[in-house]
C-alpha cells in the first residue's frame, strides 16, 4: 500500500471541500477515507496554547497601498477616526498651457472605491462595496496640507517615517480655507460612501450641461466607478495662475501647493470606514483664458481656450497619458482612537479570556505555541511519528461585544517573531469570485443555519507550519500573532508576499528579538474586533488540532 499516496488524496479531499464551503466543518478531515486497516487516521488537540494580547502603538503609515478612510462607532474599541494627508503630482505638461489670466472654473477630486458591479436600475449602475464597514455617514473637512513631506531627512539623507499618530501635526499646520465647501452635504458635514457610478456630463463654454437635440437627455462624457468625489473651492485655486512659480518643475510645486488634508471625524451616526484606492486618484483642475490668435486675414482676435490640468496622486494614476510624471508622492494615514483601545498587554504566562485585535494603533493576538516546560508536548508529538494531513487553528468571536456588521471579514495570521507570512499563505492560489487564500482561511463565518455553522469563527489552516516545527531537529516554535485586516485584494495580496511591513514607533520586547514592524495589513484595517482567547473555560476558546495519520504497530 502506497501512504504517500492516501496521505496526499486525504490532503486533496480536505482542500476541496474548503474550496467548495467555507464552513465545512474541519474536524470532517479524514473521517470518511477507505484505505489499508493499518492506518490510524485521528485528531490530535494542542493543550500548549496561549494566546495574549499586544498592543503595537503608533506605526509608520507612508504610502499605504490602500488608505483607510472614515470615521465609525467601533464597538467595544469606541470611535476610529481615519483621515490622510497626500501629495499630488505635477508633470511636464500639467500647467504648460496655463496663463496668468486663467480663470479657475471647477475643481474636483476622485479617488476610487473598490468595488464589484453589481446592477442596472433607472439607467444607473449600481456597485458592491468591498472593505467597506458601516453604511452610516461622517463628517469631512479638506484642507491644503501646510507641512512639507520630506522624502528623506535632510540633515541624515535617510528615507524618513511618517508615524500614524501625528494629526495634530498636521492640524497645526494646514491652510485656514475649508475646501470642499460644497451646499451638498454629502460631500463634507454628511458624506457617505456610494453605490452608484459617477457620470461626468458635457458643458458648453457658460458651464451647463448640453442635451442631446434627438433624444433630450444630457450627453454624457464618462462614466466613473464609484468613489469619493468632491467639488473643491474653485477661487482658492486661482492662486495657481497667479502664483508666477514653475509649476511643472516637480520640486517648485511641492513645495508651492504640499497636497490636500482629509480629515474624518464623527457627526452623531454610527458613521462608516472603508479603503480608498489612492493610486488612481487624481485632482482634475479645468479653466479658461483668453489667448489670442490670427484670423485669415492676419487680424489679431481673441478667443476663449478651454483646458484641464490634471494633478495624480502616484504615477499610476497617470498610465497611458502622454505627459510624464515627475517625482514621487507621499501619503500619510493618520489614526485617532475615541474610546477604550484595549492597549494594555495581556498576560503572556496563562494567556487572556479574551484578546483585543485592532488595526491602526491597535493590537494583535500573540500565540505561544508549545514553549511550556521546556517543549513537553512538542517532544512528545515528535516521538509519535505521525504523518499531519491538516493543521487547523480555530478562533470564536466575542458578538456580544461587536456590532455584526462590524466584524472585520477577514484576519490575517503571520509570524510574530520576525513579521514574515507563514508558507501557508505563500502557496495558496486558490479562489473564488469573493476571497482569494480559501484554503490558508483566516475568513469569518458567521453562525448560518443553512450551511450548518454553529458558531462565529475565523479558522486558519496553517498544515505546513505544523509539519515544519515536528520535522524541525531544534526545539523551536516560533510564535504566531493575528492582525486586523480587510479582504485581500490584489494590493493587499503583494503587500505581504512582498513582504511589506510597517516599522513601530517604540518596538515590543520580544524573544528572541524585539519586535519593530508589524504587518501593513494591519496599519491599513484600523477596525477590531473581540476574540475568545486560551485562557477560559468557555467551549469558544482559541483551539489548535491536528488531523494525522499513523501506521499501526
Amino acid at each position: 500500500m502506497n501512504y504517500k499516496s492516501i496521505i496526499k488524496t486525504v490532503v486533496i479531499l480536505a482542500s476541496v471541500a474548503s474550496l467548495q464551503s467555507c464552513d465545512k466543518d474541519f474536524s470532517e478531515v479524514g473521517g470518511d477515507i477507505i484505505g489499508d486497516n493499518n492506518l490510524n487516521i485521528d485528531t490530535y488537540q494542542v493543550s500548549d496554547l496561549t494566546a495574549y494580547t499586544q498592543p503595537y502603538g503608533a506605526l509608520g503609515t507612508q504610502n499605504l497601498a490602500n488608505m483607510p478612510f472614515g470615521s465609525l462607532d467601533n464597538g467595544e474599541f469606541g470611535r476610529t477616526n481615519s483621515s490622510f494627508v497626500a501629495q499630488v503630482l505635477s508633470s511636464a505638461t500639467s500647467f504648460n498651457m496655463m496663463k496668468p489670466n486663467a480663470v479657475m472654473d471647477s475643481v474636483y477630486v476622485y479617488i476610487p472605491y473598490y468595488s464589484q458591479y453589481d446592477k442596472v436600475e433607472n439607467e444607473k449602475t449600481y456597485y458592491k462595496l468591498l472593505n467597506v464597514v458601516g453604511d452610516a455617514s461622517f463628517n469631512l473637512e479638506v484642507y491644503e496640507n501646510g507641512y512639507y513631506l520630506h522624502d528623506v531627512n535632510p540633515g541624515t539623507g535617510k528615507t524618513l517615517d511618517y508615524f500614524s499618530d501625528a494629526a495634530a501635526q498636521y492640524e497645526q499646520f494646514k491652510k485656514p480655507t475649508l475646501l470642499n465647501d460644497s451646499k451638498n452635504i454629502k460631500q463634507n458635514k454628511e458624506f457617505t460612501f456610494t453605490k452608484e457610478n459617477i457620470i461626468l456630463y458635457k458643458r458648453d463654454e457658460n458651464g451647463n450641461v448640453v442635451s442631446d437635440e434627438t433624444t433630450g437627455k444630457p450627453v454624457e462624457l464618462e462614466r466613473l466607478a464609484p468613489g469619493l468625489w468632491l467639488d473643491l473651492n474653485a477661487e482658492y485655486f486661482q492662486k495657481f495662475a497667479a502664483s508666477g512659480v514653475n509649476l511643472n518643475d516637480p520640486s517648485q510645486f511641492k513645495n508651492f501647493f504640499r497636497g490636500l488634508y482629509f480629515k474624518a471625524t464623527g457627526n452623531g451616526t454610527t458613521g462608516a470606514l472603508g479603503l480608498l484606492n489612492l493610486s488612481l486618484g487624481k485632482i482634475v483642475i479645468k479653466y479658461h483664458q483668453e489667448v489670442e490668435e490670427t484670423d485669415d486675414e492676419g487680424n489679431p482676435v481673441k478667443k476663449k481656450q478651454h483646458l484641464t490640468a490634471t494633478l495624480p496622486f502616484s504615477k499610476a494614476a497617470n498610465a497611458g497619458e502622454e505627459a510624464t510624471i515627475f517625482g514621487d508622492n507621499i501619503n500619510v494615514s493618520l489614526n485617532q482612537n475615541e474610546g477604550n483601545n484595549h492597549n494594555q498587554v495581556g498576560n503572556k504566562t496563562t494567556g487572556d479570556a479574551k484578546v483585543y485585535v485592532k488595526g491602526g494603533e491597535g493590537n494583535v493576538a500573540v500565540i505561544d505555541l508549545f514553549s511550556k516546560n521546556d517543549f513537553e508536548e512538542l517532544k512528545k508529538l515528535r516521538e509519535l511519528d505521525i504523518l499531519v494531513n491538516d493543521a487547523i487553528l480555530t478562533v470564536h468571536v466575542d458578538v456580544d461585544a461587536m456590532p455584526k456588521d462590524q466584524i472585520p471579514q477577514r484576519l490575517y495570521l503571520y509570524n510574530y517573531d520576525n513579521g514574515t507570512p507563514v508558507s501557508d499563505f505563500l502557496n495558496d492560489n486558490s479562489a473564488n469570485s469573493l476571497y482569494s487564500k480559501l484554503v490558508y482561511g483566516g475568513i469569518y463565518q458567521p453562525v448560518n443555519e443553512e450551511t450548518k455553522v454553529k458558531s462565529n469563527t475565523y479558522k486558519f489552516r496553517i498544515t505546513e507550519y505544523i509539519r515544519a516545527i515536528l520535522k524541525n531537529k531544534e526545539l523551536k516554535s516560533p510564535k504566531l500573532a493575528i492582525a486586523a485586516t480587510f479582504n485581500y485584494n490584489d494590493l493587499l495580496i503583494n503587500t505581504v508576499t512582498k513582504g511589506v511591513n510597517s516599522k513601530l514607533k517604540t518596538e515590543i520586547e520580544n524573544t528572541p528579538e524585539n519586535v519593530t514592524y508589524i504587518p501593513s495589513l494591519s496599519a491599513m484595517q484600523p477596525l477590531g474586533t473581540v476574540l475568545y482567547g486560551t485562557n477560559t473555560s468557555s467551549d469558544k476558546k482559541m483551539t489548535l488540532q491536528i488531523f494525522y495519520t499513523k501506521t499501526k504497530n
